[in-house]
C-alpha cells in the first residue's frame, strides 16, 4: 500500500516538473524573439514588393556633353569605324598603312571607310554628302594579285570626289597558279550585291575596273558575268592572261558588255591581245581601243575621267539598245510572217 503512494506522489510530482519547464523553456523563447525583434509573419512574394524606380534621364554633369550613338546610312547597314567616335559593335582596326585620317563615322559615312560584317576587309569610298533620296554610280575595282584593297581605291578617289562615285574594292583572295578564280569571283560578286543594298547604288550604273592584272581579270569576269556590270575598263592589260582558256566571248548582245581598253601603244600587252580584240569584234562587242606611251598617261586625273564619262555613257545607250532589240526583231519577225501570207 506504501508503494503504492510513492508511486502516485512520485508520478505527480513529475508531471507537475515537466508542467514547470516547457512554461519555463517557453518564457525563454519569447524573450530571445523579443530581444531579436523577430517577425512570424510570412514574406511578401517578390512580385508585390514595391520597386524604386529609377530617374526616366540619367542625371549628366554639366561639363560632360552627352553621346550620340551612330546612324547607319541606310537601313540593314553596318557601324563605321571612325576615329574618335563611339561605335555600336566592336570596331575593327584599320591598317596602319591607311590614312587614319581618311577613315570618317557619320549617319552618311564618306571618304575612305572599311565596311564591317565580313570575314575579310571590304573598303569602299562614298561620295561628301551623298543622299540617300537618289542613287549613284559605282565603279568597283577588279583585284590583282598582291594589290591591297584600300591601295586601289587610292587611284580613284580623285575621281570619286569630282564626279560624286562610290568605289569598292574588297580584299583579294588571289587564287594560287593553276587554279580557277572562281572562289574570288563568288566572294567578289556576293560582297557587290551586298553594298548595293546597304548603300543608294543605282544597278544600272555598276561598273568594272582593273589596271595590269587587275585589268586581265576583269575582262574574264566581265565577259563570264556580264550582267553584273554596265561596262568595263581594262587598264595596261586585257584578254590574254592566266584566265584565257576561261574567256569566252558571246555572239548574244544581251549577254555582251562593252570594254574600254587603254593598251601601251607597240608593246607586247598590245600585239599578244590583238588576236582578242579581233575576235571580240567579229562577235559584235562594243569597244573602244585607246593607245598611250607611259604609264604616267594613266595617272592622269582627266584621263580617269574620260574613262568613267565614256562608261556611263556607252553603258547607259548599250543597255537602252539591247533591251530596244528584242522588241525591233519581234515587230520584224511579225510583219515578215504577214508578208509571207499575203503573197
Amino acid at each position: 500500500m506504501d508503494n503504492c503512494r510513492k508511486s502516485v506522489l512520485f508520478l505527480f510530482f513529475s508531471i507537475f516538473l515537466i508542467a514547470f519547464s516547457v512554461s519555463g523553456y517557453a518564457e525563454t523563447v519569447e524573450e530571445k524573439k523579443a530581444a531579436a525583434n523577430y517577425d512570424e509573419t510570412l514574406p511578401v512574394p517578390a512580385d508585390t514588393q514595391a520597386i524604386a524606380e529609377s530617374p526616366a534621364t540619367p542625371q549628366v554633369p554639366a561639363d560632360v556633353q552627352p553621346v550620340q550613338a551612330m546612324v547607319p546610312p541606310t537601313q540593314g547597314a553596318p557601324a563605321v569605324v571612325s576615329e574618335g567616335q563611339p561605335a555600336l559593335e566592336t570596331p575593327k582596326v584599320a591598317p596602319q598603312d591607311m590614312p587614319a585620317d581618311q577613315v570618317f563615322a557619320a549617319s552618311h559615312p564618306s571618304g575612305l571607310v572599311e565596311v564591317s560584317g565580313y570575314k575579310y576587309p571590304v573598303f569602299l569610298f562614298a561620295p561628301k554628302d551623298y543622299k540617300t533620296d537618289r542613287t549613284y554610280a559605282m565603279i568597283m575595282i577588279a583585284p590583282a594579285e598582291s594589290a591591297k584593297a584600300e591601295q586601289q581605291i587610292e587611284y580613284l578617289t580623285g575621281l570619286a570626289q569630282r564626279k560624286s562615285v562610290f568605289i569598292l574594292a574588297p580584299y583579294v583572295l588571289w587564287p594560287k597558279a593553276g587554279d580557277t578564280p572562281y572562289t574570288l569571283d563568288a566572294w567578289l560578286l556576293s560582297v557587290k550585291k551586298d553594298v548595293m543594298e546597304r548603300f543608294p547604288i543605282s544597278k544600272k550604273r555598276v561598273y568594272l575596273l582593273g589596271k595590269d592584272l587587275g585589268a586581265h581579270y576583269a575582262a574574264y569576269l566581265a565577259v563570264k558575268y556580264p550582267k553584273e556590270f554596265a561596262a568595263v575598263a581594262l587598264l595596261g592589260q586585257a584578254w590574254d592572261g592566266p584566265f584565257s582558256q576561261l574567256v569566252d566571248p558571246r555572239s548574244d548582245a544581251a549577254d555582251q558588255v562593252p570594254f574600254y581598253i587603254a593598251l601601251k601603244a607597240d608593246g607586247e600587252v598590245r600585239s599578244r591581245n590583238q588576236a582578242w580584240f579581233e575576235k571580240f569584234q567579229q562577235k559584235g562587242y562594243p569597244l573602244h581601243l585607246v593607245d598611250y606611251k607611259s604609264d604616267e598617261e594613266l595617272n592622269d586625273l582627266e584621263f580617269k575621267k574620260s574613262v568613267f564619262d565614256w562608261m556611263e555613257t556607252m553603258g547607259q545607250s548599250w543597255e537602252a539598245s539591247v533591251a530596244q532589240g528584242p522588241k525591233d526583231w519581234k515587230g520584224k519577225f511579225k510583219k515578215g510572217v504577214k508578208d509571207f501570207f499575203a503573197v
